[in-house]
């Protein structure tokens, strides 16, 4: 009896020294797929949130022109709407001075919004015909003139009483200049509105658009503390910057190239350090 006592005693032992192992690996399974979840979770949560950032630009885009179209001091159909990186950009013509007005107000209101850029002109009802005429003929004969240069077959034209937005791309700031140039040439134009971007970086590579961009901000801030504005600090050599690039030549005794040539480069970092 005793004998069987320490038998079976020694059988349960056995089985829960056996029977432990299979618990500690049943709970590191578990562990395992709550991990593999929130990893999964984790991971979704990240494409949900680049596909919103993807899409807000047109979401904003589509939000302003409801707003537009349901207020009766606006007439949504006469206005454009673009929006880049949350900036929303108002093109057309309107009625009055209150359309206008109240067209970037309804566009300051949507939930995410940035800023608003109000471009729209102000066309009285009864000379909309005939602006509009103009409007389209001054297109036709800016975009027969950039046609001519190879440099400039990537820009978009468009004319709100006669005031010409040249938006897309070109190889560069000269290229940027002579087509604002070929436009306020145009017989009836009152101004041009120069949005073009600049592209010839990006054809050698992300790593050169990189280094480019860097380089025209530490110029951008260099032209900054020595008292020459050169616009915003964002790695873009636009007209602003190098009009303040020429001047900062001009103060050095420098040529006004308006580039950051060798001599220019040497003085600037020289004096910034």
């Amino acid at each position: 009896m005793r004998y069987a006592t320490i038998l079976g005693a020694a059988v349960f032992a056995s089985v829960a020294v056996v029977a432990t192992p299979t618990y500690v690996h049943s709970q590191s399974t578990g562990d395992k797929v709550e991990q593999k979840a929130q990893q999964t979770w984790q991971k979704t949560k990240d494409v949900t949130r680049g596909a919103k950032s993807e899409v807000s630009d047109s979401w904003l885009t589509a939000k302003t022109k409801i707003a537009l179209y349901a207020d009766e001091r606006v007439k949504g159909r006469q206005v454009g709407v673009e929006t880049v990186k949350g900036v929303v950009t108002l093109r057309g013509k309107v009625d009055s001075d209150e359309a206008k007005t109240t067209a970037a107000s309804l566009a300051e209101r949507i939930e995410g919004v940035k800023s608003v850029r109000n471009d729209l002109q102000v066309v009285a009802p009864e000379d909309r015909k005939a602006v509009d005429v103009s409007d389209k003929d001054i297109t036709s004969q800016v975009q027969d003139r950039l046609s001519k240069d190879p440099r400039l077959t990537k820009v978009d034209v468009r004319t709100d009483g006669g005031v010409v937005s040249l938006t897309g791309h070109v190889p560069g700031i000269g290229a940027s200049a002579h087509a604002s140039e070929i436009a306020r040439e145009v017989p009836s134009v009152r101004s041009v509105k120069n949005e073009l971007i600049y592209d010839g970086a990006r054809r050698n590579g992300n790593a050169s658009r990189s280094r480019s961009a860097g380089g025209v901000m530490a110029t951008q801030q260099a032209l900054k503390e020595k008292g020459f504005d050169p616009g915003p600090i964002d790695g873009v050599m636009g007209l602003k910057t190098v009009s303040a690039l020429k001047d900062y030549q001009k103060s050095e005794n420098l040529a006004m190239t308006g580039r950051m040539d060798r001599a220019t480069t040497a003085k600037l970092t020289a004096k910034a350090k």
